[in-house]
């Protein structure tokens, strides 16, 4: 499974349990997605954008909560609710209470969710950015989504979502099979800094890499790797020379000690704790074969 439909499915599943278990329900982008981007270790840029395709692949609902304003420096704010049934029906009764009780203390009197909405949605534009219109909002885009999931219903079926979502990443799925077809004959047994010694410096550049780099960055393709458990192929990556920057080393023994911190929480990542360990050494050991030849340059 290509490494962002990963990261949807366990953004997807974050949001259901928001939905599901949290006192707020309903998460929102000016809190979780800094949130999320600590868990997913993704860039808050990335997260909208995997929160998109989970949005196209009608995975989740988007609702804009709080309209840009630049005039009064206002940012956008939107919501995230998970497709499903007894997920909007929960979250309607709870946002119309809600709606209810800041309708009654901002007006001193009581409505019924649906008078209040009939009244004050078409100028929902004078409480943008407060929490009577961000409640509005948010009854009113609900109740819009239950009828999008009962019009629609084969359009939100498990089936269906895969599909749109590998149609989405089909690029990058496409990307990893091509680079999954690299070379992995490296001896395992050896030492780090032997095999770096025995490595020739004019290797040919595999062609599939060249090709692959050409339309991502660099540390887009290790993600993929990374995502996929192939550590042996990022070893023979820098066994090649096609990654022999720096930074992009770095990168890969950075990547690799976060991953074992998370040993812990992912069980199938234990199964490559051995082959994190040894790939983790081998780029530190490259890391450091480099440092030491900057330092010659210098001397001489």
């Amino acid at each position: 499974m290509a490494g962002s439909i990963k990261v949807c499915l366990e953004l997807a599943d974050l949001i259901r349990k928001e939905n599901l278990e949290s006192r707020e329900k309903i998460p929102t982008s000016d809190t979780h997605l800094r949130i999320w981007s600590s868990q997913l270790s993704r860039t808050e840029e990335d997260l909208r954008k995997l929160l998109t395709a989970l949005r196209d692949s009608h995975y989740i609902f988007i609702v804009s909560v709080v309209a840009p304003d630049p005039n009064l420096f206002v940012y956008g704010e939107d919501a995230y609710v998970f497709a499903e049934p007894f997920i909007l029906n929960e979250l309607k009764k709870h946002s119309e209470e809600s709606l209810e009780k800041l309708y009654e203390a901002s007006n001193y009197k009581r409505k019924s969710a649906f008078q209040i909405t009939r009244e004050l949605f078409p100028k929902i534009k004078e409480f943008n950015n407060t929490p009577l219109g961000r409640s509005i909002n948010v009854s009113v885009m609900l109740e819009e989504f239950q009828r999008m999931l009962t019009a629609q219903s084969y359009e939100y079926t498990d089936q269906w979502r895969r599909n749109k979502l590998q149609e989405i990443f089909k690029d990058e799925i496409n990307a990893a099979d091509e680079l999954a077809t690299t070379t992995r004959d490296f001896d395992p047994t050896k030492r780090a800094v032997d095999q770096l010694k025995e490595q020739g410096p004019k290797e040919k550049v595999d062609q599939n890499w060249i090709k692959a780099k050409e339309n991502f960055s660099t540390e887009f393709l290790l993600r993929v790797h990374f995502r996929k458990y192939e550590f042996d192929i990022v070893k023979k990556l820098i066994q090649s020379g096609k990654l022999k920057e720096e930074k992009d080393i770095k990168y890969v023994r950075d990547t690799l000690q976060l991953m074992e911190n998370r040993l812990d929480q992912d069980n199938l990542l234990k199964r490559y704790s051995a082959e994190m360990i040894e790939l983790r050494r081998y780029a530190q050991a490259k890391l450091n074969m480099l440092r030491q030849s900057v330092g010659s340059k210098q001397e001489n």
